[in-house]
């Protein structure tokens, strides 16, 4: 007896359905992929109860006649692609004739369109049986309606989420298929609800800002790059925009919105050191490719994309989001969120009648106050400050030389110091070597012209210009120095390093000693010259400069560790992660007060690094205040 026998289309069609249609999300992809298709430029997804009960398509792209329509829901029935050569040169987005047929075998289906906008056909059917078909008039386009999704299906519709992350998932698509098609108009609703909606202008920034906001369009960085095979374009966030997950990755090949974990991990790269860990910044990235040299026909959902060449791209991809950060100042600007405070500074003045009144007249006449109290101080004073006088850095030490009043209680200087004061001839010969190994440094200065003001809490450097006020954190900021400078002294061939006046010993078990002994000549290549004295023994004989003076025993054992705990790490990430952790540590800390002399070299040194606005973890090492912004808190302005 026979065993082997072929399934019933309706059998096929629902193997089919498990692969394409998984859930509300892929009826709505796959119904949105087919209106893109047909050149629609107006597009309405309407859902009832999150898309569970009822999926709603509307397009006016071509249309289809009777014909076209009875085919469209036939098994591998497509108009994309003619011949098995055509699969290598796909420019649409579907052509695999599955997901129709797979839609129409788990819902009760039912298709309305037209190719004139005068006469149209409808055609409707049940768990893939027909049940009706009709001739009616109908605008230009199609409608597709989709209810009771795995209704013949218990197991699938059982496995359903909840509606809310359903509805979560069909927004996160409609989000990414709107901002690959900007001349597309979207319009996504939900129990007569609109979630998202775009215009169709062919403005990336305008979907961004429709999705986004106002607020992360303004901070979008434009990227570009272009070789013989890719051309990629887009937009990305600056690092103060970012998101706690990688779900605002738009990825686009050739409109086609993909998943890849490196092309993720490619984006990462640039914004290494610029992002704290955790945190993710929003990304749509354009891939312009020949269809010839990719393959999209991996997996029925076509969300996976193969490349020829993929190595070249990555290096693309990281090289012109990194560019364009480079290129940005990406300085932290702190703005304004004083809506609350406004609207309880206006309560008070509105408890009564007669205070609305004096409401109105202080916001008039705020200016003219402000003008009237900077005038009765310049005659106060004999001489005048004039502004670009007042950016100069303040005499602290004449100040508080001043006599203090037994009516007014001042704080003196010594009322700030830490506890534990700095070192400070310790920082000042450290200053003094990294000046004079930098005394030929021609890297251009990134910072705007600052002017120091103070320290606050031993902590934050105070600084101003014409129309700004800066906030440094010198720890943040000395770990940037630091960590350039040992990365690229680690990654250099040749070393520079000093014999110590007193060799460091040091002691480890046997099981490390025999890892140590494998690493002694690798340690020698970046400057750490160890002495096996066997049992266990070595002596540290030679370090390398830029060791901290004290340190160096602590940076030797923390360098060995590193060493003999990291061995399948390659060597740049190894040389990278070395140079974060010595540089936290070589670091000052805060509640440490810093002479000008020294701030003055921070700041010179930090404006020429490669990345001075964030620590190695992605700290922002500056933030910046506009005097705009500081006179609104005071409600000098309105």
């Amino acid at each position: 007896m026979a065993k082997i026998i072929k399934l019933d289309q309706h059998t096929a069609n629902l193997i089919a359905a498990g692969e394409v249609i998984e859930s509300a999300v892929s009826v709505v992809k796959e119904l949105v992929e087919n209106a893109i298709d047909a050149d629609a430029t107006m597009i309405n997804i309407l859902l009832e109860d999150s898309g569970l009960t009822e999926i709603i398509v509307q397009d006016n792209g071509h249309g289809m006649d009777p014909s076209d329509a009875k085919m469209s829901i036939e098994p591998h029935a497509t108009s994309k692609i003619r011949t098995g050569e055509d699969l290598y040169r796909i420019f649409t987005l579907g052509f695999r004739g599955e997901a129709l047929p797979s839609i129409v075998s788990v819902s009760n289906f039912r298709i309305k369109t037209s190719t004139d906008g005068k006469r149209g056909f409808m055609y409707s059917l049940k768990g893939g049986e027909v049940i009706n078909e009709a001739t009616i008039a109908f605008p230009k386009g199609t409608e597709v309606s989709v209810k009771n999704l795995f209704f013949n299906t218990p197991a699938r519709l059982q496995h359903l989420q909840s509606p809310s992350v359903e509805l979560s998932n069909i927004v996160e698509y409609v989000n990414k298929i709107a901002l690959s098609r900007p001349d597309i108009a979207f319009k996504l609703t939900n129990n007569d609800r609109t979630l998202v909606q775009t215009f169709g202008t062919n403005n990336l920034k305008e979907v961004i800002f429709n999705i986004y906001g106002e607020e992360v369009a303004k901070k979008m960085i434009e990227i570009f790059d272009k070789n013989s095979y890719f051309e990629i374009s887009g937009l990305v966030s600056k690092p103060t925009v970012s998101r706690s997950n990688k779900n605002h990755f738009t990825i686009l090949v050739n409109n086609r919105v993909i998943r890849s974990a490196k092309i993720n991990n490619a984006i990462l790269s640039a914004y290494k050191e610029r992002l704290v860990t955790g945190r993710f910044p929003i990304i749509v990235l354009k891939i312009e490719v020949d269809p010839g040299i990719i393959d999209v026909n991996i997996h029925p959902g076509k969300l996976e994309v193969k490349f020829s060449n993929e190595i070249e791209l990555l290096q693309m991809i990281t090289h012109a989001i990194d560019y364009s950060l480079t290129n940005t100042d990406l300085m932290v600007e702190v703005e304004s969120k004083a809506p609350k405070f406004e609207d309880e500074f206006e309560y008070e003045y509105k408890i009564d009648d007669e205070f609305e009144e004096e409401s109105i007249k202080i916001d008039i006449d705020y200016e003219d106050e402000y003008e009237k109290d900077q005038a009765d101080l310049e005659e106060e004073v004999a001489e005048p400050i004039t502004k670009k006088e007042s950016l100069k850095q303040i005499d602290l030490d004449a100040m508080f030389t001043e006599p203090i009043t037994e009516e007014i209680r001042s704080f003196t200087k010594t009322d700030f110091q830490a506890k534990e004061p700095v070192k400070e001839e310790t920082y000042i010969q450290e200053e003094y070597e990294l000046r004079t190994e930098h005394h030929k440094d021609t890297r251009v200065n990134k910072l705007p012209v600052m002017y120091y003001v103070g320290q606050l809490h031993g902590t934050y450097l105070l600084f101003q210009d014409e129309s700004n006020f800066y906030i440094v954190d010198q720890h943040a900021a000395y770990e940037r120095i630091n960590y350039e400078k040992i990365k690229d002294s680690l990654n250099k061939e040749e070393t520079i390093h000093y014999e110590l006046l007193i060799p460091i010993k040091l002691n480890f078990p046997t099981s490390e000693a025999l890892l140590v002994r494998e690493k002694l000549s690798e340690l020698r290549q970046i400057g750490v010259v160890i002495e096996d004295f066997g049992s266990g023994t070595f002596m540290v004989r030679e370090v390398p400069i830029w060791f901290t003076k004290g340190m160096e025993k602590e940076f030797v054992e923390e360098i060995i560790f590193e060493f003999i705990n990291n061995r399948k790490v390659n060597k740049s990430q190894f040389f990278d992660n070395l140079a974060v952790l010595l540089a936290c540590k070589r670091s000052i800390k805060a509640n440490q007060y810093l002479d000008k002399i020294h701030i003055e070299y921070l700041m010179e040194d930090l404006g020429k690094c490669e990345k001075p606005y964030s620590c190695p973890h992605g700290r922002p090492t500056i933030v910046k205040f506009s005097e705009n912004e500081i006179q609104r808190w005071f409600k000098r302005i309105v």
